[in-house]
């Protein structure tokens, strides 16, 4: 079998609530696509998290890295909504030992996950605005390693419900939460889960990648966002592709929370 990628950092396992798939079964498909690293990412969507799910999640991970020598597992976590609930955050984040924290932004404060919204596009507009103002106080917070899929809200208001909207006037803000990760140091991810939709776009884009290179993003994960087997490392080809189109040659993935750069073949 044709090795697809040799990371994919965004996966999940039945320790999140939207998954079925044992951990065990996640490294077993790796192994199969010849994938050398994995991070374990397990929803923790601080309003509504189990420390319980967390930590067996963490140990798993732990456990599978030292059970399978030809593959790293490692330890992460999605934190999902972090400033909802500062408090939790804490908790969650001093619970275990990760290797990888990816940070994300499923819904905003007050509205449910995008998933469940089904705007018109003059309240489509408003939402992703909100969004991308929480996104900038998420980003200055800082403590994490990677933001995950970045133009979230167009997966639901886009591609699956077919409403447009204009992305220009977002512009300056967008590129403030850029600006900010590339300062910080921060990793970009490249989420490829939008590949599996009907309108097959990767989350971001190569616009905004390419931005993130241009105004100083030295680091960016691959994530396929997985949540079945068969869905790892699907459309990576593309996520690579864009990556070295906005001038990056390697992915980057966190040990003990230090990026280290693979390099892409």
């Amino acid at each position: 079998m044709e090795k697809i990628t040799r990371c994919d950092c965004h996966l999940h396992t039945d320790n999140s609530f939207d998954s079925e798939t044992p951990a065990e079964r996640v490294v077993q498909r790796a192994r199969e696509l010849g994938i050398e690293y994995i991070a374990i990412t397990d929803h923790c969507d601080i309003l509504e998290w189990s420390d319980v799910n967390i930590a067996r999640s963490n140990a798993q991970a732990a456990e599978l890295n030292e059970k399978y020598h030809d593959i790293t597992v490692l330890r992460g976590i999605e934190l999902g909504e972090p400033l909802q609930a500062p408090e939790q955050t804490a908790i969650a984040l001093g619970l275990c030992e990760y290797d990888f924290i990816l940070c994300s932004l499923h819904n905003i404060a007050g509205e449910e996950d995008f998933y469940f919204l089904h705007p018109h596009a003059q309240q489509a507009q408003e939402l992703i605005r909100r969004y991308f103002d929480e996104l900038l106080e998420t980003v200055k917070w800082n403590e994490f390693d990677s933001l995950a899929h970045f133009t979230y809200p167009l997966r639901y208001i886009t591609d699956r419900d077919g409403v447009q909207v204009d992305m220009e006037c977002y512009q300056p803000i967008m590129k403030e939460i850029l600006a900010t990760l590339a300062a910080n140091g921060k990793a970009l991810e490249i989420n490829t889960s939008g590949l599996r939709s009907p309108g097959g776009f990767l989350l971001p884009t190569v616009e905004y990648v390419r931005q993130f290179r241009e105004l100083g993003g030295k680091y960016i994960t691959l994530g396929s966002d997985a949540h079945l087997p068969e869905h790892m490392a699907i459309g990576m080809k593309e996520g690579i592709a864009a990556a070295k189109e906005a001038g990056f040659n390697a992915a980057t993935v966190y040990l003990n929370r230090q990026p280290v750069e693979i390099p892409f073949e």
